[in-house]
């Protein structure tokens, strides 16, 4: 499960949920063993769920610092809920908010190949770094795996968004919707 991060609260929060969920199942006799963010099963069963977030607002570290505080506060021991880090890629990681010609590339090709339209601030830098990593990275935190991407919103701000990206000279005026 790929989940687009700025605090990266949801994506915490949603590891919690789902290894609360997997070790209820292993308690209730499915036979199955938890380890940190994943339960494989024994068996014919196998439930091998993780959850993996795409900074979109500081790196790897404020992730990582972000989510075990949150963690703390809420009950948690700061390492066994903490979802899998895609790690920021130079070229690819733009500062926040900031518009770039390779994030409007990922929103153009999500929006104009698969009709997927992303927000400028998280949805396509989350996708930017998340196709990258889908492409066969040796350090993909997904390589061999199957991916649910949760879609964060943000789409009633792309026309402002756009405007900004029009500013840059990154577009025209044509590309900016009504």
């Amino acid at each position: 499960v790929c989940v687009p991060g700025g605090t990266c609260t949801t994506a915490m929060l949603l590891s919690r949920e789902i290894n609360a969920l997997l070790k209820q199942d292993c308690i209730g006799g499915i036979g199955t063993s938890v380890s940190g963010t994943s339960v494989s099963g024994t068996g014919d069963q196998n439930l091998d769920i993780q959850v993996a977030v795409i900074p979109c607002v500081g790196d790897e570290a404020y992730a990582k610092r972000q989510m075990k505080t949150l963690d703390v506060s809420t009950g948690g021991n700061g390492r066994d809920d903490i979802p899998k880090i895609f790690k920021p890629v130079k070229g690819r990681y733009p500062r926040f908010g900031e518009p770039s010609a390779p994030i409007m590339n990922t929103f153009l090709e999500m929006k104009d190949k698969h009709g997927i339209y992303l927000d400028l601030l998280y949805g396509a830098p989350a996708w930017n770094l998340l196709l990258y990593y889908l492409h066969g990275n040796k350090k993909s935190p997904i390589l061999g795996r199957q991916i649910m991407y949760v879609h964060s919103g943000g789409l009633e701000g792309i026309s402002s968004q756009l405007t900004r990206y029009k500013h840059k000279g990154l577009i025209d005026a044509s590309q900016i919707q009504g």
